[in-house]
């Protein structure tokens, strides 16, 4: 989630009387202009386009019912919680929530408890509520009004092509090529999985019915877990502007039993590839280990042949956790946190040992840069 803090500026003066409002569509103009002077480092921010994929064309969201609080004052926008819906499958049940996604306030505007009231209004709306990588300010907010932290999504880390990850190397052709070379004793050498009369790995092009036939056999293993229809996997992975994922499936016979999501970063500069990202990973409960290991397998060995400089993921689940040590993936201590607030299936959404969560879970995904 982000909450940046930005320069004050004439366009967030003090104008008029402060109200709190859900979005409706003829704000767009007075929010994308807000958007440009409270992130003016990262244009896709306040891009139309980006923003109606990211806030409107979610298959979950409704024009009449957009999941955005905006604070008005006078005729300008000066704050915002922005959130994305997700059906939420907790127990036998299936719930709505949002995720919040970008919360931030003009600075003259901040110490007023605007905060508070952005999120009271938005949680009479969604008695569920979900963030992950919360910085300190936002972090305050949210455990004034009660959130449970639910520990950190753990982020592991594999080293591929060291030349290439690091930018000060990547940067000198004759280091970067002597770094890399250096490292191909440690580098993973995997054995291209053979394809058999019952078991394949495949590219997969669309997200079709295989999908929610997978869902329907996976989710029976995860107390809390994000529902992953086709519809919203399309959404994020098939539609998002600018960007372009990679989805292996392993199948045992026609059958879809598991699915990968890649995300490659480019370096357009020096037209290298610094790190690829299990952005998503979903698999059958039945014969788990080995449809992981061949999942895993098939995005190192696609991020081998492409030379990204290291593999990336964020997960929640032990199965997988395992499976990645024994690959050599080292976790990385300092990992998003994961706080939660809800009047329903306390329970269970107050444990963290319930969650199965990914890297495309929440955020992390949506804010990657464009890589095409």
């Amino acid at each position: 989630m982000r909450s940046f803090s930005f320069e004050t500026n004439s366009h967030c003066r003090m104008t008029g009387e402060v109200q709190i409002k859900q979005f409706q569509l003829p704000d767009e103009e007075a929010l994308l202009s807000f958007l440009q002077f409270a992130y003016p480092d990262d244009p896709r921010s306040s891009d139309p386009a980006f923003w109606r994929w990211h806030y409107l064309e979610n298959p979950l969201t409704s024009p009449d019912d957009i999941p955005l609080w905006v604070i008005w004052s006078g005729s300008q926008i000066v704050g915002q919680l922005a959130t994305i819906p997700v059906n939420l499958k907790v127990g036998l049940y299936t719930t709505r929530a949002v995720w919040v996604l970008d919360f931030v306030i003009a600075p003259e505007y901040r110490r007023r408890g605007l905060g508070k009231r952005l999120v009271l209004t938005a949680q009479e709306s969604f008695p569920t509520m979900l963030t992950l990588g919360i910085n300190e300010q936002s972090k305050a907010v949210f455990h004034s009004l009660k959130w449970v932290a639910l520990g950190g999504v753990h982020r592991y880390h594999k080293l591929l092509y060291p030349g290439d990850a690091f930018r000060e190397i990547s940067q000198f052709e004759p280091l970067r090529r002597l770094v890399n070379l250096s490292y191909a004793p440690f580098r993973p050498r995997l054995a291209r999985t053979a394809s058999t009369a019952s078991s394949s790995v495949r590219e997969i092009t669309q997200f079709n019915a295989d999908f929610e036939d997978l869902w329907g056999r996976a989710s029976a293993q995860w107390p809390c877990a994000v529902v992953r229809r086709s519809s919203y996997l399309e959404w994020q992975f098939a539609r998002q502007p600018g960007k372009k994922f990679d989805v292996l499936g392993v199948y045992e016979y026609d059958r879809l039993v598991g699915y990968v999501v890649l995300f490659f970063r480019k370096d357009q500069r020096r037209r290298v590839l610094p790190k690829a990202a299990i952005s998503d990973l979903c698999y059958d409960a039945s014969g788990s280990t080995k449809i992981i290991d061949d999942l895993l397998k098939a995005a190192l060995r696609l991020a081998l042949v492409r030379r990204a400089g290291s593999l990336v993921t964020d997960i929640l689940d032990p199965i997988v956790e395992i499976q990645l040590r024994q690959l050599g993936f080292w976790r990385i201590r300092n990992a998003p946190q994961f706080m939660a607030s809800t009047s329903e299936h306390q329970d269970l959404i107050y444990q963290e040992k319930n969650w199965y969560l990914t890297r495309g879970d929440s955020d992390v995904s949506i804010f990657e840069q464009p890589n095409v």
